[in-house]
């Protein structure tokens, strides 16, 4: 049988790529939703480094996801020097995990982040105001968001002086894993794509 039967749906290879570009789209549109933080990894001098993330945007068409950092950060250098880039989605309810690994493109002073600025609320732009970039060393426990902001948004003009630390991480898939946890024995699929094509699809060994 090359299909599988979860929770009383039926599912062919085809049908469960299609279902994980939809939770992974859900994901960024539902600040609840189980995929709506993931976990991204990629290479520094230390090895791998893997922090959780928030999703902002999905764009299935083109398979790719979006996260915003900060440019001063740690990653965003990393990523710099390292394009590599792999995510963990993990539905603890629906016992699904979706992996996928690219390439990440980065963008500071083009139309993709000039967007994404202009879509981010108040409460998440504060957090770019801070004067010392992420990771710099303190002698007490700090936010790094200018203490006048700590309980309270900035207007949208204060907010603006810190667009210029403001970036976006593309993530263009070129492989995706769907496993499915069950003890009647679970499942497992992977996807290949070249330019955005689903170029390949197997059924795995869990």
């Amino acid at each position: 049988m090359d299909t599988v039967l979860i929770d009383g749906i039926v599912y062919s290879l085809k049908d469960l790529e299609k279902d994980c570009w939809i939770k992974i789209f859900n994901g960024a549109l539902r600040a609840k939703d189980p995929f709506h933080n993931p976990v991204v990894s990629n290479v520094n001098e230390h090895g791998i480094n893997s922090r959780i993330v928030v999703l902002r945007k999905a764009d299935v068409a083109k398979k790719t996801i979006f996260f915003h950092t900060d440019i001063r950060s740690g990653k965003w250098k990393e990523l710099q020097a390292n394009h590599k880039i792999s995510c963990l989605f993990y539905d603890m309810h629906g016992r699904v995990q979706i992996r996928i690994a690219g390439s990440a493109s980065l963008h500071h002073t083009d139309n993709i982040a000039d967007e994404a600025w202009a879509k981010s609320s108040m409460s998440s732009r504060k957090i770019y105001l801070g004067k010392e970039s992420p990771s710099s060393k303190t002698t007490t426990p700090v936010s790094g968001v200018p203490a006048e902001f700590e309980t309270d948004n900035p207007t949208e003009q204060e907010s603006e002086v810190g667009r210029k630390n403001f970036g976006v991480a593309c993530i263009t898939t070129n492989w995706m894993e769907w496993l499915w946890l069950n003890s009647k024995g679970h499942r497992r699929a992977s996807f290949f794509y070249e330019n955005a094509i689903l170029a390949q699809q197997n059924w795995l060994i869990p």
